[in-house]
């Protein structure tokens, strides 16, 4: 039965990614999501339903437009794909439960937002401050409301602090307020008792990433790294492993 499950949710994952792509291109432009109806965002003609299945019209079609022939980008496909294989994955971790459902909805708000930072360097308030607000519901209903509520707090104050103190010292923005924000969803998400994890691996993470990206691709120091797919990528792995990893570290610290 679980089985038919992660099957099932999974290609409803597919198909919430096809959506992800419209947040992803219009949220950024501060453009409604709902109108108007999805269409090519070179030559606006309207896309029908059945140029719009996940990653099988984007085949049938060879990553073109059926009307102006321009290039579909590959991030659409590989965004239905990611998101239908997230759904699978946290199904076939957590089972059918409330964890499940909270999982899935961090998991893909933290998906769109990594890629609009990605291609845009925004993290859009209309993603985070609904992902907070979530986050608080949740543990509002079904996990611990006060771990949640400092979690919220300490995330956007732990960074903004340390921003506030590199541009007194700098006169320099070293970190973005949507930074600040995202983090602040995920101590809602997880808790407080996440923060330190996720800071430490996004931190680690984003440095010998980003310092192998400036070597590999010759670019000045002075180059923009986008934190907030790292701080996903760190709320990921605390989501699914946290708990084991702080285990692993306390028995550590005893030997």
């Amino acid at each position: 039965m679980i089985e038919f499950w992660i099957i099932t949710i999974g290609l409803f994952g597919m198909v919430f990614g096809s959506f992800s792509n419209v947040l992803v291109h219009r949220l950024p432009r501060r453009e409604s999501v709902v109108f108007p109806s999805s269409n090519c965002p070179k030559c606006h003609a309207d896309i029908a339903w059945y140029d719009n299945i996940p990653v099988l019209s984007y085949l049938i079609l060879r990553a073109k437009c059926r009307h102006c022939q321009q290039h579909i980008a590959m991030r659409y496909p590989l965004l239905e794909i990611s998101m239908g294989l997230c759904w699978s994955a946290l199904v076939w971790h957590y089972g059918l439960s409330p964890t499940t459902v909270m999982a899935i909805v961090l998991v893909s708000l933290l998906l769109v937002l990594s890629i609009i930072d990605l291609e845009t360097e925004l993290l859009p308030n209309t993603l985070t401050f609904p992902g907070i607000a979530l986050g608080l519901l949740y543990n509002l209903w079904a996990g611990d409301i006060y771990s949640s509520l400092i979690g919220a707090f300490a995330g956007y104050f732990v960074f903004w602090s340390v921003a506030t103190v590199f541009f007194m010292l700098t006169k320099k923005h070293g970190m973005g307020g949507g930074d600040f924000k995202l983090l602040a969803m995920l101590g809602a998400f997880l808790g407080w008792q996440s923060l330190p994890l996720i800071i430490l691996f996004a931190s680690l993470s984003g440095t010998v990433i980003s310092v192998i990206y400036l070597i590999i691709s010759r670019k000045g120091s002075q180059t923009r790294i986008r934190f907030g797919p790292f701080l996903a990528a760190a709320g990921i792995v605390w989501l699914l492993w946290g708990p084991q990893i702080w285990q692993w570290y306390l028995d550590l610290a005893k030997v």
